[in-house]
């Protein structure tokens, strides 16, 4: 059964990408999740809900949080409250952070190439595809 299911390949394929791209990162104490939500916290400008930033990247929650918490450790983020009772938590990046990623940005390639090499050109255009295809299909 396990050869045959497509859910268990595709997370296998996502480990050993993770790993090239973790395997780059490490260096800079960043992993793939903690860079993408730098990345996005980038192109938003903005303070944002955590749960608005895991929608964007199709992140757990809960694995968002645990991300935007160890970034805030190192000052890469800062959160703040947008309500009076403190239930509309908000994040955005810091001058740090903005450093941090721009810093990544080399390793980022770096791990981009590596992988690219390994499976094509072709294979990346036919995950492209893949994932519009099924973003139609499953609303996300």
């Amino acid at each position: 059964m396990r050869d045959g299911c497509l859910g268990a390949r595709v997370d296998r394929l996502r480990r050993l990408v993770g790993r090239h791209f973790d395997q780059e990162l490490r260096p800079l104490g960043l992993s793939q999740p903690q860079m993408e939500a730098l990345g996005a916290l980038v192109i938003s400008g903005a303070p944002v809900k955590p749960s608005d930033l895991a929608g964007w990247l199709s992140i757990e929650r809960s694995t968002m949080s645990r991300n935007l918490a160890l970034l805030e450790q190192r000052g890469l983020v800062e959160t703040s409250d947008t309500s009076p009772t403190g239930r509309s938590l908000r994040v955005e990046i810091t001058a740090a952070g903005t450093d941090a990623f721009a810093r990544a940005k080399e390793a980022w390639s770096a791990a981009q190439k590596a992988v690219t090499d390994a499976i094509g050109d072709e294979a990346v255009s036919t995950l492209d595809t893949w994932l519009a295809n099924l973003a139609q299909h499953t609303g996300g």
